[in-house]
């Protein structure tokens, strides 16, 4: 496998980098120890190196030594980010600020998902990132935005909130949806994205989607190539 180009490699790159960009800008607005946080990074860094020119196939590489290592030094680093959160009572109290955390939220789950994208998903840029299928179970318009609606939406463990220009999206439909970089619209920070307007059936379970509809892979195809187009 060309892992220097492999799509889940460059996903979990730019993972990291959005990790070292909170850190190095101190962009945390509670009391955190960002030498702890710092030292968790230094450590992934080399490692992620490893990773990128290994040339493994991606079974092996999901049980690599770097991979596990990765995986580990990042999760030293939430262990720290959400003692630190808890212990502050800290709540964002701008949509700069809950922008920073669901970053945050984004890049943690995207590393120590990386082993199982590597050993369970297809080799297809869309599987770079976590195609899920959600419930809708609240809507609002964005206020100021003629054609945007905020939806908070269920895959069963948490609920993610989806800014989207779908229309007449309603509670209970099924959607695709994959994580994604979140990003501030009008105001509301979008933790996801709906890879389209198709509308799954009720039958299928909430959660990981293994096999989306052709229409939503192709979303989310273009939605990686952005992200990792820079690396």
């Amino acid at each position: 496998m060309d892992t220097a180009k492999d799509a889940r490699v460059l996903v979990l790159e730019d993972a990291l980098h959005r990790l070292n960009e909170v850190v190095s800008g101190r962009r945390f607005r509670f009391h955190i120890d960002y030498g702890q946080l710092g030292e968790s990074l230094k450590t992934a860094g080399p490692l992620f190196y490893e990773i990128k020119y290994s040339y493994m196939d991606a079974a092996a590489l999901a049980e690599s030594g770097p991979t596990r290592r990765t995986v580990e030094a990042v999760s030293r680093f939430r262990e720290v980010f959400e003692s630190a959160l808890s212990k502050s009572g800290y709540s964002p109290g701008t949509v700069k600020e809950r922008l920073v955390l669901a970053e945050v939220e984004y890049s943690l789950r995207t590393v120590e998902g990386f082993p199982r994208r590597l050993r369970d998903c297809p080799d297809d840029p869309a599987f770079a990132v976590d195609i899920l299928a959600v419930e809708v179970t609240g809507t609002r318009s964005v206020p100021g935005a003629k054609n945007l609606t905020e939806c908070r939406s269920s895959d069963g463990t948490r609920v993610w909130g989806v800014v989207t220009n779908i229309p007449g999206i309603a509670e209970g439909e099924r959607l695709a949806c994959a994580v994604l970089p979140p990003v501030e619209m009008m105001g509301v920070v979008s933790e996801a994205m709906f890879l389209g307007a198709e509308r799954l059936s009720q039958d299928v379970p909430l959660g990981l989607l293994p096999d989306p509809p052709p229409s939503a892979l192709d979303h989310a195809r273009a939605q990686v190539l952005h992200i990792t187009k820079r690396y």
